[in-house]
């Protein structure tokens, strides 16, 4: 069996290093379960994860919405032109 790996080192082995230690004592704090380096970062790479999918699906939306929501307001808008110019057409035939 092949595995792939990565090496980390210096600065950036530091920072996964208390990044993991971050995670390990929020869920011993949380469930009181002690996790290994290998669970931590599983739960760390599954939180991102999470994080991304809810920003497209709100990415999804917003852009489902944006495109309706400027065909309303453009109509409310051409509504009360059309509104106002009934109103001063009608005052003036008065």
């Amino acid at each position: 069996m092949i595995e792939k790996g990565l090496i980390i080192t210096g600065s950036d082995a530091e920072l996964l290093s208390n990044a993991l230690s971050e995670v390990k004592t929020k869920a011993y704090e949380e469930s009181e379960v002690s996790l290994d380096d290998t669970q931590a970062l599983e739960a760390l790479v599954t939180c991102f994860k999470t994080v991304q999918k809810e920003e497209q699906e709100r990415e999804k939306y917003h852009s489902r919405l944006s495109p309706l929501h400027k065909r309303l307001v453009l109509g409310t808008l051409l509504g009360r032109s059309v509104g106002a110019d009934n109103r001063t057409s009608e005052s003036q035939q008065s």
